[in-house]
């Protein structure tokens, strides 16, 4: 029985050799991944008799291990020569606490993790260490690289890419060191490898900015918000052995939301991060002065709109318009047009597309705000209500009128979904 059991596996491997050499595949490349001691990574045999195993080398092995200082200002001086990139646009900030930071700014980050990301960009760093081991366990040879993946998600589009830059560092033992990359990822489609499928080679010091990864999610409009996370996998090998001993890592990388429930097209944002609308004094002038004195004026618990209490979207058109007639038109106190205000409308704040909106008129402060020149403004308070939970301000037409238009825009490239919370920010 014991030598019918020996024949039949003799029988397999014969079979099992057959397959890969009809593969093109060699035996000796397609060598099973070894056990290593633990903390050693993900490590495959090398084959006796090669040259890795004459140097000593009886698996290679990859970890991963944090990313460093060192490697911060390696990727911080490659962003700074790429051309046209601005690599921290608030010198005052981290970037990944920048909202507005983009991709290669947000890959300078200092934050001890893979991924950072605000709403619309994303850059995730990822340390490997190649590692040749004797018997003993010892390591005898080590080369590190480095791996980022950044991407500016486009709010309008199922489809992203992201560039790819492989930065080798200290190499001891190891001459060179080849890297094939690809990826995966949940309600998508990934597409092809990263250097159309080749591994590229690279000796210490030296870096790669010539891969791309790209996808696209499944969802389609008037689908509800989906992530798509994303994985990468490696293959890592020396060019000093006589054919490929490869050994594989795999780690998680971003996870991008998409949507199609907002806007005409479905579209994608990096992060749930909180939405932010931004408009500025010098182009909506008395709208936008009259949401950041609501900001700043209102007692704290009124104070709507910040990071601590963000307005809630409701992009229903009935209760929208409800909402306005009750702040604007409805008695005991309906808003009466000042004659000193350029064809002066009622501008409600909360907006009136916002669950916080609707409050009856004569219960919210009143105010008119007055250009003085130079870019300074001038609030003047006709009617303030104690404890208001909202304002009525007079403010020209066209001013009102855009300041609503630019919402409606940056709700869409924001993806703010019905029943979000976003922030309001008043800019200069």
């Amino acid at each position: 029985m014991k030598h019918a059991r020996r024949l039949l596996a003799a029988i397999v491997s014969l079979a099992l050799t057959a397959v890969l050499i009809a593969l093109g595949v060699s035996p000796a490349a397609a060598a099973p991944r070894s056990a290593a001691p633990e903390g050693h990574g993900t490590c495959t045999a090398t084959t006796p008799g090669s040259q890795l195993a004459r140097q000593g080398a009886v698996r290679t092995c990859v970890k991963e291990r944090p990313i460093t200082a060192r490697d911060l200002a390696r990727i911080r001086a490659s962003t700074t020569a790429l051309s046209g990139v601005a690599a921290a646009p608030r010198e005052d900030v981290d970037p990944g606490d920048n909202p507005d930071a983009s991709p290669e700014a947000l890959c300078t980050s200092k934050k001890r993790q893979d991924v950072v990301a605000n709403r619309h960009a994303y850059c995730m760093r990822h340390a490997i260490v190649y590692l040749l081991e004797n018997h003993a366990g010892d390591t005898i040879g080590t080369a590190e690289l480095l791996v980022t993946a950044r991407s500016a998600v486009d709010p309008y589009s199922v489809r992203w890419q992201e560039n790819i830059a492989v930065f080798a560092g200290n190499y001891n033992g190891v001459s060179a060191v080849r890297l094939a990359l690809s990826s995966s990822c949940t309600v998508c489609m990934p597409g092809p490898p990263a250097w159309g499928g080749r591994a590229i080679e690279l000796r210490a010091g030296e870096e790669d900015q010539s891969g791309q990864l790209s996808y696209e999610s499944t969802n389609r409009g008037g689908h509800e918000r989906s992530r798509s996370v994303i994985a990468y996998q490696s293959q890592t090998e020396s060019p000093d052995a006589e054919y490929p001993v490869i050994s594989y890592g795999q780690w998680a990388g971003p996870a991008v939301a998409c949507d199609g429930m907002v806007g005409g097209n479905p579209g994608c944002i990096a992060t749930d991060n909180q939405a932010r609308v931004v408009l500025s004094k010098s182009q909506y002038g008395a709208a936008a002065v009259a949401y950041e004195w609501a900001q700043n004026n209102l007692s704290d618990n009124n104070a709507m709109g910040t990071a601590k209490r963000p307005l809630t979207r409701d992009g229903d058109d009935a209760r929208a318009k409800s909402r306005s007639y009750y702040t604007c038109k409805a008695p005991p106190k309906p808003f009466v047009a000042d004659p000193t205000v350029v064809n002066d409308e009622c501008d409600e704040f909360p907006f009136a597309r916002t669950r916080q909106g609707g409050t009856i008129g004569s219960m919210c402060a009143e105010i008119i705000p007055r250009y003085v020149g130079g870019g300074a403004w001038r609030v003047d308070v006709i009617r303030d209500e104690p404890v208001a939970p909202c304002i009525r301000a007079h403010v020209p037409s066209d001013q009102n009128q855009n300041a609503g238009r630019s919402l409606g825009r940056q709700v869409q490239s924001e993806r703010i979904l019905q029943g979000e919370a976003y922030q309001v920010v008043i800019t200069p």
